[in-house]
């Protein structure tokens, strides 16, 4: 049977460990093409993707580096496996990733196929889901934490150990930050509204700018409450890990909300 090589070179904007457990973890894999999978990581252990159209098992598995694996699409002749070799290789600064596919042993009749297949099922959907899944829990946040003062959605879209850095302020690591600072501004703002104005997803980073509109309601550093609707913008760089906010470097432009609070007292006064 003649066989033949197929080699792909592909830029990921996303890091080398975020890309591995896309193509090797079961859940992941499956959100990512919309078809079953089941896969052993292990030396030695099998797998099966699109619900079984692509089997076969792993031979060396390096996390975030290299996957090894005997491959073999069901039409094929019963028996006969080709062999799949990814490297990834770290750029800019970890924030993207140099992948590179060999496929060796491919049956000549099926390589524009099978070349065409990782173009659509993979390399086409891995981009698009990364950037999805960095967004996601960015997403859940400002939706519940700030647009329906909901503290405890902080502890199922941060990481435990998240760290939270907001010029002027010294604070606390871990979750009681973020709730720190929503406690603030919700003791001081009501009907809270934030919306998206721009989002920018690079590697493991997901940077948002925000503007938001909301009540006067309380004392906002040393001013009393003024009932005036206020309006401010927002800033923000998040760095995500395994789906979830481990960092976030947040810039709020509190002086234009100052200016409002100030300008709506020397009315009143």
């Amino acid at each position: 049977m003649e066989t033949k090589q197929i080699n792909h070179e592909v830029f990921i904007n996303a890091a080398a460990h975020d890309v591995f457990e896309a193509l090797m973890d079961a859940r992941r894999h499956t959100e990512m093409t919309g078809e079953a999978a089941q896969i052993d990581r292990k030396p030695g252990g099998a797998f099966t993707t699109y619900g079984g159209h692509v089997s076969g098992k792993t031979i060396e598995s390096v996390p975030d580096r290299k996957l090894v694996q005997d491959w073999r699409a069901s039409d094929w002749k019963p028996g006969y496996h080709s062999r799949v070799s990814i490297s990834l290789e770290p750029v800019n600064e970890g924030g993207g990733t140099q992948l590179s596919l060999e496929h060796a042993g491919v049956p000549a009749e099926h390589v524009k196929e099978i070349s065409d297949g990782w173009r659509s099922y993979y390399w086409s959907k891995l981009p698009a889901y990364l950037r999805k899944r960095q967004v996601a829990a960015v997403r859940l946040f400002l939706e519940e934490f700030k647009n329906h003062s909901n503290l405890d959605i902080v502890d199922t879209t941060w990481t435990k150990d998240c760290q939270l850095h907001v010029p002027g302020m010294t604070l606390p690591q871990g979750w009681a930050a973020q709730k720190q600072v929503g406690a603030m501004i919700f003791a001081a703002f009501g009907d809270v509204h934030v919306e998206v104005n721009q989002t920018i997803v690079e590697g493991d980073r997901v940077v948002e700018r925000h503007t938001a509109t909301a009540v006067h309601k309380g004392e906002f550093l040393g001013l009393k409450a003024t009932g005036k609707r206020i309006h401010w913008t927002e800033n923000h760089i998040y760095r995500i890990e395994d789906g979830l906010i481990a960092e976030a470097w947040s810039e709020v432009s509190f002086h234009d909300v100052i200016a409002q609070i100030s300008s709506a007292s020397h009315a009143a006064a």
